[in-house]
């Protein structure tokens, strides 16, 4: 791609934001003085690689590329400010790795991960990594955050049978007030909701082997979880 390229594909996505959420190919070539079928291209292009979405409408607007590459710039400038230390403080009490995650485009996506010190075997995840539809991070936003539209239509697009599994856990997980899962492979996690003034924002998990980690419903893992998701919620204004 050419510098020339590289600075229309910035002019389009300078064009969302609060004042615009989605435009239409006519609207978008006027905003940014390019004839409509280069701009019409450059649009087709940008959803192909889902940086952009084409709505029903025929207007366009962020895609789940965009989306989670904005909530993990959004995450690291606000969340993690308040998250770090707090997240910290966890994994040295439980001596388990810590993850925070954020919605993407259809799943959470890994924004902050604190390993403990002093275990020779670690399991953990990369900042970036985007999350299985059936993770227990997943569940809990499915739990929680269910009105926000790209969780439902996350929802939507899970297969027949997952689905019916997957709904039939998010009661529990709202009584419960977290969620937990146990891989084929052995990896065990127990994950719950933070908050701020408007709702939820972030999972909060703990993360190593079944063997270490324990998933019951009085484990101190458990509870310390809980507290520090509390902690952080509360200082991001969650009364």
């Amino acid at each position: 791609m050419d510098i020339q390229a590289v600075d229309r594909v910035g002019k389009i996505l300078a064009l969302f934001g609060p004042h615009r959420e989605s435009v239409s190919s006519s609207e978008a070539a006027e905003l940014i003085g390019l004839n409509r079928t280069t701009t019409y291209r450059y649009l087709s292009s940008l959803v192909a690689a889902n940086v952009l979405e084409l709505r029903p409408d025929r207007s366009y607007g962020p895609g789940p590329s965009l989306i989670q590459l904005g909530a993990f710039a959004l995450g690291r400038r606000e969340i993690l400010q308040l998250a770090a230390e707090p997240m910290a403080q966890l994994a040295r009490e439980t001596s388990v790795t810590t993850v925070l995650s954020l919605w993407g485009g259809s799943a959470p996506v890994v924004a902050h991960v604190e390993e403990p010190a002093g275990r020779e075997i670690v399991v953990t995840v990369r900042v970036g990594m985007q999350l299985s539809p059936l993770a227990a991070q997943t569940k809990v936003f499915h739990a929680f955050h269910r009105d926000d539209s790209r969780v439902r239509r996350a929802a939507r697009s899970l297969q027949p049978e997952d689905r019916a599994a997957f709904e039939s856990e998010l009661a529990t997980t709202r009584q419960q007030g977290f969620a937990t899962q146990t891989s084929p492979r052995g990896i065990a996690v127990i994950a719950a909701p933070v908050h701020d003034s408007s709702g939820m924002v972030a999972s909060l998990a703990l993360l190593s082997t079944r063997e270490v980690l324990d998933l019951s419903d009085d484990s101190a893992e458990r509870r310390a979880l809980m507290e520090t998701a509390a902690t952080i919620s509360t200082s991001m204004g969650h009364a």
